[in-house]
């Protein structure tokens, strides 16, 4: 009876030992690297995106044979017939092989519809649809975060949406490249501000992977980012933001700095906006205004920690906007990895 108890109470030690052992301790928080840095961004739709509707002369008057079949802007076009079709030319050769109907299959807020058309013939005397057409979007915006171990980036804080539609863009491709801010549109109240500048998509140092609601989100080439852009940054989770100063890292001044702002509110749960937050550094308000265009993305730094990204700015005044927490942004961020994974091995 004594060995068995002096045996139970070595295991029941051992047990103490495994829960006091630095192995057993919580894993490091999540550190990635806050970058701030201006890029250009390019994307490609995964079909031809209908932006409005153009009337065609015809003995019968002037119409639209899309119009009239049922599509509308804000419509994604992916096949004609048996084709599928993400650029005008082939849109135009499905058109030309098809005959005098066509069934034309369609994406509307994800659902599929398919619809037949009678295309009339053009001024160059092709047939058309009488529809205007969006391939790709291409704009100025910010890089969020990187992760030197996986090479994966997340950047703006929200979705690249048609400026025409408001649709989200269905993507097929994109890349980004090392935009040069060359002029700066000030924001004023009633009046947003803007970046403006090149690009630099003619030599693009990353491709995208998704395109979600919380952002963009991608794959950068080995040494894209200089080793000087900083050390990595420890996460802020939602819970832990509080209202009160914070910074905004952005290189809209020529080279990346720390621009003292305010949290003002927290709002858990609030997707692309679960900050409002202010600009209350006087180098940037006399530079851009507050927030301008192109400066969604931009880190929001609380404590030395990445608490999340600029996402809008208040039309009203240019000096407030909306922030998306960097917990929400790296949720979406992690489910478009996965969704991209199984593609690649589907």
């Amino acid at each position: 009876m004594a060995k068995m108890i002096k045996k139970g109470a070595a295991a029941l030690a051992a047990v103490f030992l495994l829960l006091l052992s630095p192995a057993a301790a919580e894993e490091p928080p999540r550190q990635l690297v806050p970058v701030g840095a201006a890029i250009g961004v390019h994307l490609e739709t995964d079909g031809l995106l209908v932006i409005g509707m153009s009337e065609l002369e015809t003995p019968d008057g002037s119409r639209s044979p899309a119009y009239e079949a049922g599509i509308r802007s804000g419509d994604l076009i992916v096949d004609v017939g048996a084709v599928h079709v993400s650029t005008a030319r082939q849109l135009r050769e499905a058109l030309e092989t098809e005959g005098e109907e066509v069934s034309v299959r369609f994406l509307r807020q994800g659902k599929e519809m398919q619809v037949t058309v009678r295309p009339e013939k053009g001024e160059d005397g092709q047939p058309e649809l009488g529809v205007w057409l969006r391939s790709g979007l291409s704009g100025i915006g910010t890089m969020t975060w990187y992760d030197p171990a996986t090479g994966r980036f997340g950047a703006l804080g929200h979705g690249v949406s048609d400026v025409d539609t408001g649709v989200m863009l269905p993507m097929k491709s994109g890349v980004v490249g090392k935009a040069s801010v060359e002029s700066i549109l000030r924001g004023s109240a009633g009046e947003p501000g803007e970046l403006k500048g090149n690009m630099g998509l003619e030599a693009p140092f990353g491709s995208i992977l998704e395109n979600r609601e919380a952002g963009i989100f991608g794959l950068l080439e080995p040494g894209a980012l200089p080793e000087t852009l900083g050390e990595p940054a420890e996460l802020c989770p939602l819970g832990e933001l509080r209202c009160g100063a914070a910074e905004i890292l952005s290189d809209v001044s020529g080279r990346r700095e720390k621009y003292s702002a305010r949290i003002l509110r927290v709002y858990p749960g609030g997707g692309s906006r679960d900050l409002l937050i202010q600009v209350t550094d006087e180098r940037l308000l006399r530079l851009t205004g507050g927030i301008v265009q192109g400066m969604s993305g931009s880190p929001i730094l609380q404590d030395g920690r990445l608490a999340g990204a600029v996402t809008h700015v208040l039309v009203s005044d240019p000096t407030k906007g909306y922030g998306i927490s960097i917990e929400d942004m790296l949720h979406t961020g992690e489910a478009a990895d996965n969704a991209a994974e199984k593609k690649a091995a589907a």
